[in-house]
């Protein structure tokens, strides 16, 4: 019985005459194979990020008619901070990890600290505390550091901005460092109040705030 021959392709040929032309062509089907599943992947992260999009949306539209609704009341003041608070919380946990209520959050906390709810504004911000962007940091936890000041509970605040100066933001340096002097000072800790305000002496610019940290010292040196 006659033999079939082995088809000749010369594109074999000229791959076999590079060490990559030879692996291409001994395991051509592994690589279409490749490209196929590449070219897969990439309409499946297609369709991942139409769901994220359409996810987000749906999240969106919590927040916003949770602001057109309670948050009118709350700031017309026919809705009492607890209550407000209260439904907050719930609608955080309904839309969990969705960046766009940290705005929100800001806004709310920022409204019953006005209206001397410092606890329930205090409960807004934790909400959104976890935070990798360090701008969001630097704005959620100045507000707390203030909320757990005014609660005196200091080494919460000072926890609140030791998360700013880790995060390394630098909007407000001086004043975070500042701040953290003085509640340093306020526990009796002179000696890691004093290293603060030398940091905003020896390392910040900001005249104003160097000035307070020299006068801090001084006090601290009677």
């Amino acid at each position: 019985m006659a033999t079939t021959p082995n088809t000749h392709n010369p594109v074999d040929d000229v791959l076999n005459e590079t060490e990559l032309g030879t692996f291409i062509s001994r395991n051509m089907g592994l690589i279409i194979g490749l490209v196929i599943a590449i070219i897969i992947g990439v309409f499946a992260w297609g369709g991942y990020t139409s769901f994220t999009e359409t996810k987000n949306d749906k999240l969106g539209s919590i927040v916003f008619n949770f602001k057109t609704t309670n948050f009118t009341k709350l700031a017309e003041k026919k809705m009492s901070p607890a209550d407000f608070t209260n439904a907050f919380v719930v609608m955080a946990n309904e839309v969990e990890y969705f960046s766009g209520l940290v705005p929100f959050a800001l806004i709310a906390s920022d409204e019953l600290y006005k209206q001397n709810a410092i606890k329930s504004s205090l409960a807004v911000l934790k909400t959104v505390e976890n935070q990798s962007n360090p701008f969001m940091v630097y704005f959620v936890h100045s507000r707390m550091a203030v909320a757990h000041e005014d609660l005196a509970q200091n080494d919460l605040a000072i926890a609140d901005l030791e998360r700013i100066v880790k995060s390394n933001i630098k909007v407000m340096e001086s004043k975070t460092y500042l701040d953290l002097g003085r509640l340093y000072l306020k526990k009796g800790d002179k000696e890691k109040a004093k290293s603060n305000f030398q940091f905003v002496i020896d390392n910040l610019g900001q005249a104003e705030f160097v000035k307070l940290a020299k006068l801090y010292i001084a006090d601290l040196e009677l």
